[in-house]
C-alpha cells in the first residue's frame, strides 16, 4: 500500500507503507525535510461526502443521508467535519466505525487509521509555531 505526502505547491511524494506504515511516513517526512521541503499533509482519503460513503458501502445516498440525520439506524452518526456548509464532509475513519458497529454493511477491515492520524499530526505540527500553549494541545491527546 502507498500514500502520498503533499508538498507545497501540491506536488507529491509517494510513500511505500510496507509493514511499518508509521516508520515509512516518518522516514519520508525526514527525507523531504533534509532537502528543506516541508510536507503540508498526507493524503489520507479520509474526508468523504454522503455520496462517497454510499459508494464505499454499496448503499443509496438517501440511506446514508437518513443515517446522518438520525431518521434511520440508531442515531449518533458522526457529525460533519465542516458543519453549516452546503456540502458536508465526514471523516471516513469515524463513519466506517459507526457503520461497522451499527449496521450489517461491510466496510472492510477496520485497520488502524494511520494515515488520518499522521495527517492530523502534520497539520498540528505546521500550526505549532502559532500556538502559545502547545503543551495544552498535546495534553488533550492523552486525556
Amino acid at each position: 500500500m502507498t500514500a502520498s505526502l503533499i508538498l507545497p505547491g501540491s506536488s507529491r511524494v509517494q510513500v511505500d507503507l510496507g509493514q511499518a506504515p508509521y516508520d515509512a511516513i516518518l522516514d519520508a517526512v525526514r527525507a523531504c525535510e533534509r532537502t528543506k521541503v516541508h510536507p503540508v499533509r498526507l493524503d489520507a482519503d479520509d474526508w468523504v461526502t454522503l455520496g462517497d460513503i454510499a459508494l464505499r458501502v454499496g448503499v443509496s445516498r438517501e440511506l446514508v443521508r437518513l443515517w446522518s440525520i438520525g431518521r434511520q439506524g440508531p442515531g449518533r452518526f458522526p457529525p460533519p467535519l465542516n458543519p453549516g456548509c452546503d456540502t458536508s464532509f465526514y471523516s471516513w475513519t469515524e463513519v466506517r466505525t459507526w457503520i461497522h458497529a451499527n449496521t450489517c454493511h461491510d466496510v472492510g477491515d477496520l485497520d488502524e487509521p494511520v494515515l488520518a492520524a499522521m495527517n492530523l499530526a502534520l497539520q498540528l505540527r505546521r500550526m505549532s509555531p502559532q500556538l502559545t500553549r502547545l503543551d495544552a494541545v498535546v495534553k488533550i491527546i492523552t486525556v
